[in-house]
């Protein structure tokens, strides 16, 4: 008997520390309570709510993230995102980890390239200066408004993966992948032949550069395997 009871405890124990931290990670990660449901969506159904909720909501604790020094985005990207798949995931309940690694890459697809092109947008639009400056860029640049519409173009793309997936998952993988890889040798040229050692030039925009690329593709092989 007192096995049993014991045993409910610990059942109920561990039924409420998992609500608990599925919810903690909801609000750090907004777009998983979107991503759950989105199979059941018709197309652009809640675009609104991704405008006024789920995009304000992840601007907000994406910039608290970043004050976590040498770090923080990775610790956001890496370690939350995968965690929100894992807890609010039917795949990751079965075992199988190619279902894992396909939610997984829509998440990256819409929450990497999708809100991280807007992120990227309004930093190189509403700030430019400072973050040409912090790159070692020339400021009042044109091109950085180029990359500005880039990036926002990238990010509209993929926000359309709530509703559309198939190929257009792997054409966006493609594409941001060949644009982070070309960025990350812009980067690593101008530091040896200009000695440009500015923090966004080599530092975490870098590591970003040559690891988020090369987890999407790896993502991506593994789902296209079978």
């Amino acid at each position: 008997m007192v096995e049993y009871w014991t045993g409910q405890i610990e059942s109920a124990y561990s039924a409420i520390m998992t609500t608990i931290a599925a919810r903690i990670i909801d609000t750090l990660v907004p777009f998983g309570i979107l991503l759950r449901t989105s199979k059941e969506l018709r197309p652009f159904e809640r675009w609104g709510e991704i405008l006024w909720r789920f995009l304000p909501q992840t601007f907000f604790v994406f910039w608290l993230f970043t004050f976590i020094p040498f770090g923080g985005g990775f610790i956001y990207m890496l370690a939350l995102v995968p965690l929100s798949v894992k807890l609010n995931s039917y795949a990751s309940s079965s075992g199988d980890f190619q279902k894992f690694a396909h939610e997984l890459l829509v998440y990256y697809v819409v929450i990497l390239i999708g809100f991280g092109g807007f992120w990227s947008f309004v930093g190189h639009t509403f700030m430019a200066d400072t973050i040409a400056a912090e790159i070692g860029w020339e400021t009042g640049s044109p091109f950085q408004t180029e990359l500005a519409f880039y990036t926002l173009g990238t990010a509209v793309t993929a926000l359309l993966a709530v509703w559309i997936r198939g190929h257009l998952i792997t054409a966006l993988v493609f594409s941001k992948s060949i644009f982070w890889y070309g960025a990350a040798y812009v980067h690593i040229q101008d530091a040896i032949l200009n000695e440009n050692y500015a923090p966004l030039n080599i530092g975490t925009p870098l590591i970003g550069d040559l690891l988020y690329p090369t987890l999407l593709l790896a993502l991506l092989a593994k789902v296209h395997r079978t």
